[in-house]
């Protein structure tokens, strides 16, 4: 991979916007453009910079899992797709997403503050926020922002939630209407947000726009053929150990409790018992690990499971292209792109009825959405697809997502900042 250090005036650069160079907008969220850690927020960041057009310069304010290669505070340009994007990483983070004593949102928040003062953000004309934490540091900045929301907040009063603001839903409850004062757009990527935000702050209902996921078809996509699928099937289970039979199963998400592994576990057990040549891929890593080790082995399936842990998109693309059904046994999502990811490789999906996977899965065409999250239900709807392969498998599932690529979904993004490009000087902190 080729990193380039981007000289130190280039964002320190504040003449007046003209259409002579491109608007320059910040991207503020601890992702890592180029490493592989699991995430919708992430892959969302990562195609917005990845589709830019040439007359908007987007900035990553991130964070790195490689400070080695990616140090900390430094200035970079690194490769994605056939660009190069911008990119300063604020943080490190742990790839394996493991908890630290800090959180990571409060470590982030305390490095843009110092990177905020030195003046360094001064060149830009336009402020992007995935989180509404890091929005308080920009209160006073006359600046455009937005924000873009990848859950229904509801769900903090969740008893399966593990997002940070279930310890206090009250106080996020109390912030987000002030923050969503600050702030020109809020896109969110369930519609029953969209719903719920114009119903409970009507004088700011213009304001929220459903923006759902989309997946690049690009380089996800199906096998060209059945000989072909079938050798790369056998290359698969080499590589992870697996007989060349089996019927691979795979998941793609971090181990934690909104995705809910141990659930998928318990659904796969009924599914082995049943059919034994199946096999699940679970692809990512997380908090739950060990609990998911622990399971695996009193479930006795050890040789049903693979723990893949996280894994680059070239590899999710080849255990998707081997795999015969995708699982999702969440317990709260937003669009999730993962399941956009399988069905665009051909894959049927088997979900729980989360966030807007109804958008996409279709029951007996695309896949099926569970009636209950329960292993039951969840087993039977594996071993329904698995029934059901020779008419599902590749085609209705790729054109399940057809509307969901980058040049249709993120227009409205380009767009509205195109809209906001400030009309002589740009008001700077």
């Amino acid at each position: 991979m080729v990193e380039a250090t981007v000289p130190e005036s280039a964002d320190a650069e504040a003449s007046s916007p003209s259409p002579a160079r491109p608007l320059r907008v910040g991207i503020f969220y601890h992702a890592d453009p180029v490493g592989h850690v699991p995430g919708g927020i992430e892959t969302v960041i990562r195609g917005v910079l990845k589709w830019a057009p040439d007359d908007i310069e987007y900035t990553l304010y991130g964070a790195t899992s490689d400070p080695v290669r990616r140090p900390v505070g430094r200035k970079l340009e690194v490769p994605l797709g056939d660009k190069l994007v911008r990119y300063v990483p604020m943080v490190s983070l742990d790839p394996s997403a493991a908890r630290q004593l800090v959180p990571l949102t409060i470590r982030y928040m305390h490095a843009l503050r110092r990177y905020q003062r030195s003046g360094a953000l001064h060149g830009l004309d336009v402020l992007d926020f995935h989180r509404i934490e890091a929005l308080t540091l920009f209160r006073g900045d006359a600046r455009p922002k937005n924000v873009m929301i990848h859950q229904d907040m509801e769900v903090i009063r969740n008893k399966d939630c593990d997002i940070g603001w279930r310890h206090a839903p009250w106080l996020y409850e109390y912030i987000e209407p002030r923050l969503f004062r600050l702030v020109s757009r809020v896109f969110c990527v369930r519609r029953s947000a969209v719903e719920r935000y114009r119903r409970i702050y009507p004088d700011l209902a213009d304001r929220f726009a459903f923006l759902p996921t989309w997946v690049d078809p690009s380089f996800f996509r199906p096998l060209a053929d059945e000989e072909r699928r079938r050798a790369h099937r056998r290359s698969v289970a080499d590589s992870v150990g697996a007989p060349p039979t089996s019927r691979f199963i795979v998941t793609v998400g971090r181990l934690d409790r909104q995705k809910d592994p141990l659930l998928l576990l318990e659904a796969v057990k009924r599914v082995a018992d049943v059919h034994p040549d199946v096999h699940l891929l679970i692809v990512g890593d997380g908090t739950l690990r060990p609990e998911v080790e622990a399971r695996i082995r009193a479930l006795g399936l050890g040789a049903h499971v693979t723990l893949v842990g996280t894994a680059p998109a070239e590899r999710i693309r080849e255990l998707l292209q081997a795999s015969d059904v995708f699982a999702l046994s969440s317990a709260y999502e937003g669009m999730p792109i993962a399941v956009l990811e399988a069905l665009a490789s051909g894959v049927p999906v088997v979900t729980t009825d989360v966030g807007e996977v109804r958008l996409v899965v279709r029951d007996g065409v695309s896949g099926f959405v569970v009636p209950e999250r329960t292993p039951e239900a969840l087993a039977n709807g594996m071993a329904e697809a698995l029934a059901r392969l020779d008419t599902m498998l590749g085609a209705p599932c790729v054109a399940a997502v057809s509307e969901y690529v980058p040049d249709r979904v993120l227009s409205q993004v380009y767009q509205h900042h195109r809209g906001q490009r400030p009309r002589g000087a740009a008001g700077r902190r």
